[in-house]
């Protein structure tokens, strides 16, 4: 299997370093022509077969999955294209920017006999998959607390108005809520499906949200999914239960380990620690291959459903 990169970002090069474990017959990478210096610097260093900077070229090759790592705004056009010449797409999230969006991309997959992924990581972490079998153990939940607050080391020019980066300008669909609290929405519906209402309160600058909370109504539970740009917080992130509390090291993305505290005294903690030094996009990729090569059409249905619950939450979010 072949595997073609769009983009040359931040992203992209944590991807290039451990992709070589992943299996790939052959990697090539395409970018803009003006960044045909930086294009040949990672080619050469992480081995990778052909530069592109015509992205029709690369999908005109012989490859078999593109991985979409380009700014949010370019996801949609990308994959579209990448369907349309008949590949396998994993895109970075958010794939979309409207559920509608993705349910036209996932028709076009299925039109054109591919697969579709959004690339979030979450879903295949060893210690979030335990954590799917674990949570029943809190018990009846009553309040959930997911918390991924990174301060941006472009906040501050972003602020005094020097510059203007992607991840907040809303005309390139930047943001707390898409960028980070995706992250949180994701781990909720992968852990407890589509909540019955969501309602978002965001700090907003320059019409863009630096920081927000989500709040989500199971009825029974209620979780709060807060994300910030413009500050931070070490986590961890809580699901609480009438019979324990599940404590998560030290937020939902890139979690691996948990401890699950009971309220009974004598029961001792469960701690669980699956961490293995492999870098946390690791398992999406070897999932993604797995699933591609055994034609897994079941567990791509399931991910692409969380990516549709998703995507229908943020609409509503945002709404």
């Amino acid at each position: 299997m072949k595997l073609g990169i769009a983009g040359n970002g931040v992203i992209v090069q944590e991807v290039l370093s451990f992709i070589d474990e992943i299996g790939f017959e052959e990697i090539c990478i395409c970018g803009r022509k003006q960044s045909m210096e930086k294009l040949q610097a990672l080619a050469k260093q992480y081995k990778l077969s052909t530069v592109y900077t015509d992205y029709d070229q690369m999908l005109s090759s012989d490859i078999d999955v593109v991985y979409i790592g380009v700014l949010n705004d370019l996801h949609v056009e990308y994959t579209k294209k990448a369907l349309e010449a008949g590949k396998h797409v994993i895109c970075e999230k958010p794939m979309t920017i409207t559920a509608a969006e993705l349910q036209e991309l996932e028709a076009l997959a299925k039109d054109n006999q591919v697969m579709l992924f959004e690339a979030m990581s979450i879903y295949h972490m060893p210690a979030y998959k335990q954590l799917q079998k674990d949570v029943k153990l809190a018990g009846d939940l009553k309040i959930c607390n997911f918390n991924y607050s990174q301060m941006s080391r472009r906040y501050k020019a972003f602020h005094e108005g020097t510059s203007t980066p992607a991840v907040f300008d809303a005309a390139h669909n930047g943001g707390a809520l898409r960028d980070l609290n995706v992250y949180n929405i994701s781990a909720m519906v992968g852990l407890f499906g589509k909540p019955k209402n969501v309602s978002y309160t965001p700090n907003m600058e320059k019409d863009v949200d630096t920081s927000g909370i989500l709040v989500a109504d199971y009825g029974e539970f209620k979780c709060l999914c807060t994300a910030a740009k413009d500050c931070a917080a070490p986590g961890p992130a809580t699901i609480q239960g009438v019979d324990a509390t599940i404590c998560i090291y030290p937020h939902v993305n890139g979690m691996t380990e948990y401890d699950v505290l009971f309220n009974d005294a004598d029961t001792d903690t469960k701690e669980v620690d699956m961490g293995d030094g492999s870098h946390r996009l690791f398992f999406e990729f070897k999932e993604f291959k797995r699933i591609i090569e055994e034609k897994d059409v079941k567990t791509q249905e399931q991910i692409m459903q969380y990516s549709k619950w998703v995507a229908e939450i943020i609409d509503q979010a945002t709404a």
